[in-house]
């Protein structure tokens, strides 16, 4: 015959159970998301960094350009047609979680592109 006492305490060890199955699943969503916000920050910021690169080569100092992107690991594409270019950078993001660089490879790529008007 079961007691009210032996359901309580076999209750409590699958909850438990239940607790140790749920953890590694939520750690991993909720570094997802980290991988997720991160990805979103940086491509913010690989934004206003297009910005400063435009500014500089429509102003015409590419060693300016070299040196900045250099420091900043950030790697930039450059196509001209007939009167317009389009400045195109792009950098790699690391993941936090772990398992995502084997499913989706070692690293993240963005890219930030703008098309200017090419002086004649």
């Amino acid at each position: 015959m079961i007691e009210d006492g032996d359901r309580v305490r076999n209750e409590k060890g699958q909850a438990l159970v239940e607790f140790i199955l749920i953890v590694p699943v939520l750690a991993l969503f909720i570094l997802g998301m980290f991988d997720v916000g991160n990805i979103i920050y940086k491509k913010y910021q690989l934004e206003n960094q297009l910005d400063y690169v435009v500014d500089l080569y429509v102003g015409g100092k590419n060693t300016d350009i070299q040196s900045y992107l250099y420091k900043e690991k950030i790697t930039m594409n450059t196509t001209m047609d007939n009167s317009y270019t389009t400045i195109t950078l792009s950098k790699e993001i690391s993941f936090v979680t772990p398992g995502a660089s084997k499913l989706f490879g070692s690293a993240y790529s963005i890219e930030a592109e703008r098309t200017i008007a090419s002086e004649s």
